[in-house]
């Protein structure tokens, strides 16, 4: 065989190796920037919940206590207790919802103790 045919070999060889090359190479970068196209359009929408998500938990977000070691000791312990009271109060009528809710007899504690503490049970 004389040696243009081998040049000529080589050289289509070399062309189809970098076409294929190039079409690889195009089909991934599209595939990448529509890849980035898609995750900007999520990001935004991230972006968005973020935002109304964290203005919604910034209006229920409650004041920081002071720390206890500054607080006196009456007024810490008057907070404790109001804070028990009112723990009880809604443990209280939780409970007796569900036993309504569901038929069950009451217990005359709670009944009690929530005509005790002002609820209108009965």
């Amino acid at each position: 065989m004389p040696w243009w045919f081998w040049v000529l070999l080589w050289t289509c060889l070399v062309a189809v190796s970098a076409a294929i090359l190039l079409l690889l190479a195009w089909r991934t970068g599209s595939r990448f920037f529509a890849t980035l196209r898609e995750v900007g359009i999520l990001g935004e929408d991230m972006g968005d919940r973020w935002e109304k998500g964290s203005q919604e938990i910034a209006q229920t977000i409650r004041r920081a206590p002071v720390p206890g070691v500054l607080v006196p000791v009456r007024q810490a312990s008057e907070e404790y207790v109001r804070g028990r009271s009112t723990r009880q109060k809604r443990k209280v009528a939780q409970r007796i919802a569900r036993r309504d809710r569901l038929g069950q007899p009451q217990r005359i504690g709670d009944l009690r103790y929530g005509a005790r503490k002002g609820n209108d049970v009965w």
